[in-house]
């Protein structure tokens, strides 16, 4: 991913359900799909996805945190997103093309999030704390997928 993005305050810093993270996949894939084609990059995103299960299964983590269903459902949409975003760039498809498709997509809502209050404290969808030690060790924890453009 480029460090030279133009609008880091949009995108924040939140590597684990937040904006960034939306990007950080949709770009990937989106990038990905440049070299090799859509169907094998979203294959390959798809392939990621149940890696992560494996991971989870096996307690251990990504991004320092145990991957769960929600974030998982997240990546695979934002995945879907960054192929959408991709076909919406002029051609000749460049670096910082994708990067503005991409970021439209985030501010126009297109991109789902994990709902986080501003501590970064997990929500389910009625705005509620969820109790992270309840869950611990879960994959189906109850997490709230928001549009991005919601948080």
């Amino acid at each position: 991913m480029s460090t030279r993005l133009k609008k880091p305050a949009q995108i924040g810093s939140d590597l684990n359900g937040g904006r960034l993270d939306a990007f950080k996949h949709s770009y990937w894939i989106a990038m990905l799909s440049t070299k090799i084609g859509v169907k094998q990059s979203l294959k390959l995103g798809k392939a990621h996805e149940k890696g992560n299960y494996l991971e989870f299964k096996k307690h251990r983590l990504e991004d320092s945190i145990l991957p769960d269903s929600a974030s998982s459902a997240m990546d695979l949409h934002n995945n879907q997103q960054g192929v959408a975003a991709l076909g919406r760039c002029a051609v000749p498809i460049t670096d910082k093309s994708v990067q503005q498709e991409i970021m439209k997509a985030i501010e126009q809502g297109h991109m789902m999030i994990i709902k986080k209050d501003k501590l970064g404290n997990y929500l389910y969808c009625d705005g509620t704390f969820i109790d992270t030690n309840v869950w611990a060790g879960k994959w189906n924890i109850p997490k709230c997928l928001i549009p991005s453009d919601k948080d």
